[in-house]
């Protein structure tokens, strides 16, 4: 059943134009914070990752006030060369 109405709620990337654009949550580094469980819609094709302006104008406060929003985590960093 999820299959089917993961399969509804695809539609057509405007990059590639495939009908590949699937809903996906992800985490990424936007203006230096970490934000996580974005929701975005994702093309299975060609990998172009689209926001709906909502979550881009959070993602604007977060990352203007991350002290508000944010936790600080330690994280081992290494660097290659």
């Amino acid at each position: 059943m999820s299959k089917k109405r993961n399969q509804s709620r695809k539609s057509k990337c405007g990059r590639c134009k495939k009908v590949e654009m699937i809903e996906v949550r992800r985490d990424r580094l936007y203006k230096g914070v970490l934000i996580e469980n974005i929701p975005a819609t994702y093309c299975l094709n060609c990998g172009e990752e689209l926001y709906d302006l909502k979550t881009v104008e959070l993602m604007d406060r977060i990352a203007a006030k991350p002290e508000r929003y944010t936790r600080m985590v330690e994280l081992p960093v290494a660097r290659v060369a």
